[in-house]
């Protein structure tokens, strides 16, 4: 048996509700695709796919001494911004700015890791931000003249992140994603 896995911290923004509301109702006509829910909110360390469960042990047993620990981080959740421009978007996403550095050691650690199991190095720069959307469709004129309001936008911070092993099951309803146990 399968699992489809990468490794990541869940994310919560507190009184994000409102704000969010507000950025499908600013942005829904103007991009195409499927909202991803509050509940899928995370930060992406390292996309590995399907593996089988003995694999699971083996990522858990090279991962053990940052995985389902408590790390502090000082994470700001501010304006927005899409890959891999604004010409050209495909994800439609939040800034995160850690202004401790931890994220960027806990990439670089996981990915270390991993590529000692044969998970090759990410090659592209770490880059730590929330999708919001995987984009479908554009207009993009309008997109950036929308994207410029919301460019210093402020919708919070967080303090501990927990890095974990998250299954993504994918759905016709989108994917969901949970701690592998």
């Amino acid at each position: 048996m399968e699992k489809r896995i990468f490794v990541g911290s869940f994310i919560n923004i507190p009184d994000f509700k409102k704000e969010y509301l507000n950025i499908k109702r600013d942005f829904g006509g103007i991009l195409g695709g499927k909202w991803v829910p509050e509940r899928n909110f995370h930060i992406t360390f390292k996309f590995i796919g399907n593996v089988h469960f003995d694999e699971i042990n083996r990522i858990k047993a090279a991962l053990k001494d940052q995985i389902g620990k408590s790390i502090i981080v000082n994470l700001e959740f501010r304006g927005l911004n899409a890959f891999p421009n604004l010409s050209n978007p495909r994800i439609f996403f939040i800034n995160v700015k850690d202004r401790t550095g931890n994220l960027e050691e806990i990439n670089k650690y996981v990915n270390t890791k991993l590529s000692l199991l044969g998970y090759p190095e990410e090659k592209k720069p770490f880059i730590p931000h929330i999708t919001l959307k995987r984009i479908k469709y554009v207009k993009k004129g309008i997109f950036q003249r929308k994207i410029e309001s919301y460019e210093n936008r402020f919708f919070g911070i967080q303090k501990k992140i927990k890095v974990e092993i998250i299954e993504s099951i994918l759905n016709p309803d989108g994917a969901i994603y949970k701690p592998v146990e």
